[in-house]
């Protein structure tokens, strides 16, 4: 892929080794490679300021016609991006970065690149000549919460289940994880591309959220508050194997993942399970959930919308999961895939549905802020075009510190082991890209 102001690279392999932790923006695809770096302008806490317009503590109090004009706000902020950037010279500006769980929260990470380099994806014969190595030594790992407080979280969701107000809600956990010796992020980003060939990888670097008393934020800015601010870089990575949306010209695809299970070292119990997911009510109809919303959201935004009548299954590493994938064709060429991707965002297969309402008992069941884990990653060009990935199988690094998500999807049926082990499963992504045991979440407990 070649854009005004960009530079075709000439392997993926190429821009891996030219990432610098802290500064550069990586995105991998199954259509591209992509390597940002530098700052043109960068998005400030306080662009979000005038967007929120009630407590956004308070989800269910949230109505739907405030929350698509708080939205809506937030994407004009960040055309002001694209358009500071056009001023000070950049023709062909791109947005890259990531969002948060709550497109509205400050944490938003989502900066206009000085540089952009693409390549074309790499086979997977290149990717195993990666040598694989461990990214962290001599680790000591923390479940927060533990594993019998995210059973009973589970169980208090299946009352309120049980009781009709809610269908489904994403309750998630996380491993606090300490090495020895300082992270080796760039390494956790090979071992991610190497072992993750059909997904999306990604490490964004993440900012303090202290930043001066601007709404936008200049290059030679940023780089006075980084002296006092950034001690130590903080990344947030991961290798998602979900996309949310992707439009190009009209053309729009949406992959919505909904239904899982751990896959097997045995290649007869590692099918048997496959199959079993594929014929089970409970997966089909959380599933069928989550695709009724994601077209329910695109079709008003397009002139033609195709959705299959029965999933498949896709595979990662670690995980079976069911997919449906969706394409479409815009109505109004204008629409960009940011705004396509913050009218599916958050879908019910990373919140519940309905989807104020699972806020709330997420907010009320987890002891931590998600942040950008269960939001958005990617990029966006000035003509529209993007690719969004949901921020899942994913990490934030700082330091000596990891810490991992993973969450899973309580709807009637479910139980609270069940949802623990899936959890435990979908750790693995990260554990094994670290180079750790896959169990060794069970070592310890907070």
């Amino acid at each position: 892929m070649s854009k005004a102001g960009t530079v075709t690279a000439t392997s993926a392999i190429h821009l891996l080794e030219q990432y610098r932790d802290g500064t550069s923006f990586f995105w991998s695809s199954p259509q591209h490679t992509l390597l940002a770096q530098g700052e043109r302008i960068h998005w400030s806490p306080l662009h979000a300021e005038d967007a929120i317009q009630s407590d956004p503590s308070d989800y269910a109090d949230v109505t739907e016609h405030q929350h698509k004009e708080q939205i809506h706000l937030f994407i004009q902020r960040i055309q002001q991006l694209m358009d500071k950037a056009i001023q000070t010279g950049q023709p062909n500006p791109m947005v890259v970065g990531a969002i948060p769980f709550d497109p509205l929260d400050a944490a938003a990470e989502l900066y206009v690149p000085e540089t952009v380099q693409w390549a074309e994806p790499l086979p997977l014969e290149p990717r195993a000549l990666i040598q694989k190595l461990p990214a962290a030594v001599g680790c000591e790992v923390v479940e927060a919460p533990a594993g019998a407080v995210y059973e009973q979280s589970v169980d208090n969701v299946l009352v309120d289940l049980n009781q009709g107000d809610l269908h489904k809600v994403v309750l998630s956990r996380t491993l606090e994880v300490t090495s020895q010796t300082s992270v080796d992020t760039h390494q956790l980003l090979r071992n991610l591309f190497r072992d993750n060939t059909h997904g999306y990888t990604f490490a964004v670097p993440m900012r303090s959220i202290t930043q001066p008393k601007s709404t936008l934020t200049t290059n030679k800015q940023h780089k006075i508050n980084q002296q006092f601010e950034n001690k130590t870089s903080r990344t947030f990575i991961g290798a998602s194997p979900e996309l949310l949306v992707t439009r190009k010209g009209l053309k729009v695809r949406a992959n919505p993942l909904a239904g899982s299970a751990a896959r097997s070292e045995d290649p007869a119990e590692d099918r048997r399970r496959a199959e079993a997911l594929l014929a089970s009510a409970k997966d089909l109809h959380e599933h069928a959930v989550v695709i009724e919303a994601v077209a329910e959201a695109l079709r008003p935004l397009c002139r033609h919308l195709s959705v299959p009548a029965e999933p498949s299954l896709v595979q990662t590493r670690t995980m079976w999961h069911l997919s449906t994938e969706i394409h479409g064709e815009l109505a109004d060429a204008a629409t960009t895939s940011l705004e396509l991707a913050l009218a599916l965002h958050p879908t019910p297969a990373i919140c519940g549905t309905p989807v104020q309402a699972a806020r709330a008992a997420i907010k009320q069941q987890e002891p931590f802020d998600r942040g950008l884990f269960t939001g958005m990653v990617g990029w966006c060009d000035s003509e529209g075009d993007g690719e969004w990935a949901v921020t899942i199988r994913c990490a934030e690094v700082e330091g000596t510190a990891v810490k991992l998500f993973a969450g899973a999807g309580i709807v009637a049926g479910s139980t609270a082991e069940a949802e623990l082990a899936e959890t435990a499963a979908k750790f693995r992504t990260m554990l094994l890209a670290m180079g750790l045991d896959s169990n060794v979440s069970s070592k310890k407990e907070e």
